[in-house]
């Protein structure tokens, strides 16, 4: 963690720039300056490292020294890529995250508070009181009492013991919900106009609660960490910013959809633990088009209504079994076949 943030402090000086002595800009090979003890200013040329004491040139030792400092921080940052990962429940796949679910937790708890404290003071947020509040805290706290005990699915669940879930909505005619770090869901009333039945919008509490089981706020938090350091990087070594949109289009908009059909996958299991029926999971994503598609699939954060409810209805075999051993007939299936 701290090489990273060691370089992270070097990009955000205000001498990161080329033409200028910095340690990244030294090892980059752009051109270097300092000032001895007498008040002197020496020059060096470019690729060279200068070191006080010994002229302008640097001599051999300033590239070895450079290379040594490059494979520290390479060295340093496969180290630290290795002891981060964790393995997501239920589909396994292995992820990156920096920040601890309590740096998580506190993210999200100031994050939720400015929110509410934005909406109250708008007129929009509506009383804990409120039918439709009740409604969504009922279904929603259900699920999220299943995602509390998953260790039959394997892969890291730990983080989600200690969660304080809350459920509060805005009244926004905008179709919306999403969940911030620490399990605070946010839901726009006008989702009540789209979805059709109570397993329909169980289906979307689902889908938010399960990006906090896959800890996609974390992931999404360290890509973006990682992404403005390669970045940063990558434009100081060519000079211009080459990287910004391959970053985009090949990296953030295919993990964002990714996370999101994840999310999907894992949210069909948890609704049908929560003996909400699985079948109306695809339906509620089909009613969640709207109007259709306005953009091509690789420029969205999200897929395509099209891609979401092919890929739930091929997870429709497991949640189904779930949700028939668990639900139908009080479990009749599940103790005698």
């Amino acid at each position: 963690m701290k090489w990273l943030e060691g370089v992270v402090s070097v990009l955000a000086g205000p001498r990161a720039v080329p033409g200028r002595s910095t340690p990244l800009g030294r090892l980059l090979g752009l051109r270097t300056k300092y000032t001895d003890s007498s008040g002197y200013t020496h020059f060096g040329k470019r690729g060279e490292l200068p070191i006080p004491g010994r002229g302008a040139g640097g001599g051999r030792g300033g590239g070895a020294f450079g290379y040594l400092v490059g494979g520290a921080v390479v060295v340093g940052g496969a180290t630290t890529y290795v002891s981060h990962l964790e393995t997501i429940p239920y589909t396994n796949r292995r992820h990156f995250v920096l920040i601890s679910p309590d740096q998580e937790r506190a993210l999200g708890s100031k994050m939720y508070q400015d929110l509410l404290a934005q909406q109250r003071k708008a007129g929009k947020l509506l009383p804990q009181g409120h039918k439709l509040t009740r409604l969504v805290k009922g279904i929603g706290s259900k699920i999220a009492k299943e995602a509390e005990d998953l260790s039959d699915w394997g892969g890291k669940v730990d983080h989600m013991k200690k969660l304080k879930w809350e459920f509060n909505l805005v009244d926004s005619p905008e179709v919306n919900a999403f969940v911030l770090p620490g399990g605070k869901v946010v839901v726009y009333t006008g989702l009540f106009g789209v979805l059709k039945s109570k397993e329909e919008l169980a289906m979307v509490l689902a889908h938010e609660i399960a990006h906090t089981v896959a800890r996609h706020n974390a992931e999404k938090i360290t890509q973006q960490m990682t992404s403005t350091v390669l970045a940063a990087l990558a434009s100081l070594a060519l000079g211009a910013d080459f990287v910004s949109t391959p970053l985009i289009l090949g990296l953030q908009l295919p993990y964002s959809r990714q996370c999101e059909n994840e999310a999907d996958a894992i949210g069909l299991q948890l609704m049908a633990r929560a003996c909400f029926a699985p079948q109306n999971g695809p339906k509620a994503m089909s009613r969640l088009s709207g109007e259709g598609n306005a953009m091509p699939e690789f420029l969205s954060t999200h897929p395509h209504s099209e891609t979401r409810v092919s890929n739930l209805k091929k997870e429709l075999g497991k949640a189904s079994e779930v949700y028939e051993s668990k639900c139908l007939l009080g479990g009749f299936r599940a103790r005698f076949f």
